[in-house]
């Protein structure tokens, strides 16, 4: 009966033209005309619905004590499926190369926010009085046997000085998973956010050590796949030196059996260099089918010192006190959260401090930008600018651009014209907590409403990265594929 009265319900719809109904979270039938579906909407309740003839209000401060609240939760096209790009900007100056991509082109009217995604490159060639300080590229496998906040502090170590040559992936030896592909080391905060969610304790489960190290031997020897860097002027080829790093509680050294040497012989006779650490209170003699010296005696400090010595700074360095100020046209833009740094406030642009950089370093992060309320039709300019000095000389320098969009008052426009590159970064930082608040539906503990929308977003991506031949898209489905398969709820 029940079957019926819905199948009489549907033919009733259909007969005045209205789409189907959904049901939301918290209970609520949503009922829209044919056609007029405007856009989607991650919220807390899940993925909801808003009409292109609905202007959301303005939500209005009365104080800067009061915490910013958006109009809207998460705009996403009709079907949920981003199909544009960004298009990067540049800003060069004197050793530094800035390129940014945005989120968004149209800006909402009543106040929405952008994501800005920050590539800051400092090209090894542009230094050459310290060219010969500058290290080989590192292909780096780094496995993490265990559950632990102790083994991610000393994955921190050896993440802490990589360059934009290197090439990282992590490895979950717990369930002998790839949780990020290979990588450029210049996303060193996604790379650490996933460490920490590798370290927050899980259901219990075998380890798998020896598939572990088999995999990341895969990883390490396959051929260099670069087009999804970031490139600067490069200096002459070289050799890349070839790592694998176990981090372990000694509990998957145990469960190996004779495995672990088959699988530690094959790494060896392809040329890889293996090297185990351990926490206290872990001895080397837990790590002792590694053979060789492990990491596994003093302090943790100590323990994490030996490590960062395992992946020395790409060179020596080469700028100082690197800050990243935005600021907009119509203002103020404020940064609501970032993904790495250090954020701080003025009257007229939000900082992002970098500190010091290396010859060859790279980082890549992504800021959440509130943007005030305007009028639909008028421009928005966004200006980026790094302030930083010269190590060698201490003269100060600049590097700026400025990006631009549109506002506007129609919300599927904005919702198809958003830029799911950028989007998929975003989504990724998010899965680690990097970006906790950037999507309401993500409710920060969990993954919930974000998932199945990150792995349409990542499909999707796929699609058009074969279609528009492009390698970068492709690695971002893959990191987001990645994720989604071994990042647990």
């Amino acid at each position: 009966m029940l079957h019926v009265r819905r199948a009489v319900v549907a033919l009733a719809l259909a007969g005045t033209g209205c789409a189907a109904p959904l049901l939301t979270r918290d209970g609520q039938v949503v009922f829209s005309e044919g056609g007029a579906r405007g856009a989607s909407m991650l919220t807390a309740n899940g993925v909801e619905l808003l009409d292109r003839n609905d202007v959301p209000t303005p939500v209005l401060r009365r104080s800067v004590n009061e915490p910013w609240r958006p109009a809207t939760g998460f705009l996403l096209p009709a079907d949920g499926v981003w199909r544009e790009t960004s298009t990067p900007s540049a800003a060069e100056g004197q050793g530094l190369l800035l390129v940014l991509r945005t989120s968004d082109v149209l800006v909402p009217t009543w106040g929405g926010e952008v994501l800005v995604r920050i590539d800051a490159i400092v090209p090894s060639s542009a230094f050459p009085a310290v060219a010969g300080s500058v290290r080989a590229p590192l292909r780096l496998a780094v496995i993490i046997d265990g559950d632990s906040s102790a083994l991610s502090e000393l994955a921190d170590a050896a993440l802490d000085n990589l360059g934009e040559r290197d090439r990282v992936t992590l490895i979950d030896a717990d369930r002998g998973r790839t949780v990020v592909p290979m990588l450029p080391g210049t996303h060193r905060t996604l790379l650490r956010g996933a460490v920490e969610r590798l370290a927050q304790p899980r259901r219990p489960a075998p380890r798998r050590l020896a598939e572990s190290l088999e995999l990341a031997r895969r990883w390490v020897t396959a051929p260099a796949a670069d087009a999804s860097a970031p490139h600067s002027a490069a200096v002459a080829p070289q050799e890349p030196e070839r790592q694998v790093l176990v981090i372990s509680d000694g509990a998957g050294v145990a469960q190996a059996g004779p495995r672990l040497g088959a699988a530690l012989g094959a790494l060896r006779a392809a040329g890889v260099a293996v090297t185990a650490a351990a926490p206290p209170p872990v001895d080397a003699e837990a790590l002792a089918p590694f053979g060789g010296a492990p990491i596994a005696a003093g302090s943790p400090g100590d323990r994490a010192d030996a490590v960062a010595e395992l992946v020395p700074p790409p060179g020596d360095v080469a700028l100082r006190d690197v800050a990243i100020s935005i600021s907009s046209v119509p203002a103020p833009a404020r940064v609501l959260e970032i993904s790495g740094g250090s954020p701080s406030l003025s009257l007229d642009a939000d900082h992002l401090w970098l500190g010091d950089l290396y010859a060859g370093e790279a980082r890549t992060e992504v800021a959440r930008v509130a943007l005030p309320v305007w009028v639909a039709g008028e421009p928005l300019e966004l200006t980026i600018t790094a302030h930083y000095r010269d190590a060698q000389s201490g003269a100060p320098l600049t590097a700026s651009t400025t990006l631009r969009g549109l506002y506007s008052a129609d919300v599927a426009d904005i919702a198809s014209a958003r830029h799911g590159d950028v989007i998929a970064y975003a989504s990724a930082l998010a899965m680690v907590r990097r970006l906790d608040r950037a999507f309401a539906g993500s409710a920060v503990d969990r993954l919930g409403g974000l998932r199945p929308v990150v792995a349409r977003q990542a499909r999707s991506l796929g699609a058009m990265a074969k279609l528009h031949h492009d390698a970068a898209l492709g690695t971002q489905a893959e990191v987001l594929g990645t994720l989604l398969g071994a990042i647990e709820e």
